[in-house]
Formats: C-alpha cells, sequence, structure tokens
C-alpha cells in the first residue's frame, strides 16, 4: 500500500505553511485569543489564496481535489491558527460539502461559487441545549404555511452563526414521534426576520463565535429546503452523506495542532537549562517527547489511510471514526505532557502550552464525543 503523497499534494501542503507563516503566525492567534474578535481579514485572505476552493469541482469554480487535500488543509492550518482551521471546517466541509453533496442543481450553482470567493459564509445548526449526541432528540421544528416553512426552536453551539449570511438547519418536520424519519434541513439566511444569535463564551476560541440561536416563526422559502422539497423528511440521510467529512478533518486539525506542542516542546527542552545542563538531557524529558513522537505518527498514518480509502470510495465509517477518537484523545494527552515539560511556565497566559491544552478540549466534542465514536465502532466488531 502506498500512501506517499502526490507532488502537487507536497506543493499545497507548503503553500499551506507559507501561508500561515505570513498571515496566521503564533503571535497573531494568541492576540485572537485575547481579544476575541472576528478575523476578517484572514477569511479573505484564505479565499484569495484559493484554499476555500481546492476540493470542489471545477463546474462550480474548484480545482477537483479530494478528501485527502482538504485533510491537509485541515492539518497545515491547525498547526498555526484554530481559529483559521474552524473557519475553514465550518464553511468548506460542514456546509459547502453537505450542499455540494446534498444540494439541488440550483443550489449548487447559487451557494459554492460564492462560498468559494470567498463572498459567503455559513453555520450549522443540529446541536440544542438537549440534544447533543443523541441528535435524533432534538425539539426545533418547521411548520408547513403552504409557500413557505415557520421555524421554531434554539440550537446550541452553533460556530459561526453571527458573522455568516446563512445558517444550514436541522429541524423536525413531522411528528415528534417519528423524529429519525421526519428531519429536514433548511438554509436559513441569518437576516430572516425571527432569527437571533447570540455567542457564548468558551474556554478558547472565541474569535470564531459558537452562538446560541433562537429561532421564532421565521419563515423560510421551501426552495431553501436542502436538496429541495423533495428531500423533505430525509434529512437524517443528508447527515449521514457529511458525518465522514467532519469527523476525517476532527483528526486532522488534531494532528496539526499535535504537531505544533511537539514542535514547541523540543525547542524549549533544549533550552530550558536546570541542574546545569539543559532538560533534554534527562531521560525522562527524552521518553516524554519520544512517547509524543510516536503517538504523533500513529495519529498521522490513521487519518491518512482513512482520508485515503474514503478518496477511493471505499467503506471506511469504522475507520474514520476510529482515526477521530484516537486522534481527538492523544491531542489531549500531547498537551497535558507539554504542560509537563514547560513546568511552570506552561501555567503562565504569557507562553502559548496552556492555550494549547483549553483548545485540545473542543474536538473531544466536535464530530461526536469518544462515546459516540466508540458505540460507532463497536457495531462493526
Amino acid at each position: 500500500m502506498d500512501f506517499e503523497l502526490t507532488s502537487g499534494q507536497h506543493a499545497l501542503r507548503q503553500k499551506i505553511a507559507d501561508f500561515c507563516a505570513r498571515e496566521c503566525p503564533p503571535e497573531f492567534e494568541t492576540s485572537l485569543d485575547e481579544g476575541g474578535a472576528f478575523p476578517e481579514d484572514l477569511y479573505r485572505k484564505m479565499a484569495d489564496s484559493g484554499f476555500l476552493k481546492i476540493s470542489f469541482p471545477a463546474e462550480y469554480g474548484g480545482t477537483d481535489g479530494n478528501i485527502l487535500d482538504i485533510v491537509l488543509i485541515s492539518e497545515q492550518l491547525a498547526r498555526n491558527s484554530y481559529t483559521a482551521v474552524y473557519m475553514y471546517l465550518v464553511n468548506v466541509v460542514f456546509a459547502g460539502t453537505m450542499i455540494l453533496n446534498c444540494g439541488n442543481e440550483a443550489q449548487k450553482k447559487a451557494f459554492i461559487p460564492k462560498l468559494l470567493k470567498g463572498d459567503l459564509k455559513f453555520a450549522f445548526a443540529l446541536t440544542e441545549p438537549e440534544a447533543g449526541s443523541d441528535a435524533r432528540s432534538i425539539k426545533s421544528s418547521a411548520v408547513d404555511r403552504g409557500d413557505h416553512f415557520l421555524i421554531t426552536g434554539t440550537k446550541y453551539w452553533t460556530s459561526g452563526a453571527t458573522v455568516a449570511d446563512y445558517i444550514i438547519t436541522v429541524v423536525l418536520t413531522g411528528p415528534e414521534t417519528a423524529a429519525s424519519r421526519e428531519m429536514s434541513v433548511f438554509i436559513v439566511p441569518t437576516k430572516s426576520e425571527g432569527l437571533k444569535a447570540t455567542p457564548i463564551r468558551k474556554l478558547a476560541g472565541n474569535a470564531y463565535p459558537s452562538c446560541e440561536v433562537r429561532y421564532e416563526n421565521v419563515p423560510v422559502a421551501k426552495e431553501n429546503i436542502l436538496g429541495g422539497p423533495e428531500w423533505l423528511n430525509n434529512g437524517l440521510l443528508q447527515l449521514f452523506q457529511t458525518a465522514e467529512y467532519e469527523r476525517i478533518c476532527i483528526a486532522a486539525s488534531c494532528l496539526g495542532g499535535a504537531e505544533t506542542i511537539l514542535r514547541e516542546c523540543t525547542e524549549f527542552a533544549k533550552t530550558r537549562q536546570q541542574f546545569g545542563k539543559p532538560v533534554i538531557k534527562f531521560q525522562a524529558i527524552q521518553h516524554t517527547l519520544a512517547d509524543m513522537a510516536t503517538r504523533i505518527e500513529a495519529m498521522r498514518w490513521m487519518t491518512y489511510h482513512a482520508a485515503w480509502m474514503k478518496a477511493e470510495s471505499k467503506d471506511c465509517f469504522k475507520e474514520i471514526c476510529m482515526a477521530k477518537l484516537f486522534c481527538s484523545e492523544t491531542l489531549g494527552d500531547i498537551a497535558r505532557k507539554g504542560m509537563q515539560i514547560f513546568g511552570g511556565r506552561g501555567y503562565s497566559m504569557e507562553h502559548r502550552m496552556q492555550r494549547y491544552l483549553r483548545e485540545s478540549y473542543l474536538s473531544l466534542y466536535a464530530g461526536g464525543t469518544s462515546e459516540i465514536q466508540k458505540n460507532v465502532i463497536a457495531r462493526f466488531l
């Protein structure tokens, strides 16, 4: 089996690394963490650099890339900026890929070219205050009013809602007793009457806001049902088609974050002096770094292998869930080891290690909790 990257993919990875060094160096992400303002210019620069279009067909303005290209972009962005990587994932993977795979032709032509140019931003609303891992228990609903629907309900943890132009919203369109069969997905303009988004203050990543979104009889045209009116009550199938992309990209972002932690820990250990010599000379530190490097290599190959299987159209939901589970759990472990290597300095807000630890926790929940991944994996055993 050969997982060697193509010359084009090597060039893509280097292009993204150069972009990150120029546009979102470590101190940039630190300023976002401290200030919390949405970096509109960064999103525009990502679009102008062509990163948003790589995985889409040429007929919609893309460059005919595949899932492995998305993984490489996610990994490289996460090395520098969790704000950048989550902006990319929400817009390109959650929203853009969902419209590409599930939208009708009119929706693809209306939304995808503008998204790829950076002229549109999206958010994705599934989770609710009482419906997280159990997505089938959502309560938000849409009622048919002839030429439109009225949406009522509350969504939670909707990333990017206050800066988006549209929110892809999952609601019930049938009796609650048939929720698992009668969900529908709507493309809802954020300027709609009756819609209000409020940021939720988080442990990290506040520059890309996660929001509570309230829908109070929000009118949405029937043509804004994802896939068209013929896909009414079939939203759960559309969610399943997107889950693989979301989870493999979360794994890739964990890989990128872990690589940065290892690099900074190694650099610190070479310069930090204790007992008259750099701490990297102590076997305990050497073993910790060796363990981190070994687990990162495992993260890399689980993620790349799952992406390769997806690009080859092989059945790979188990492998993707395994990669997401392992990478998200391992990132947290590596961040905690990084705190130990930095010692008291890691606890200081003047050093980045504490931010890496705070950022690592999101990956445990994004794309489904570790418990959900284990439930899925167990079904294949």
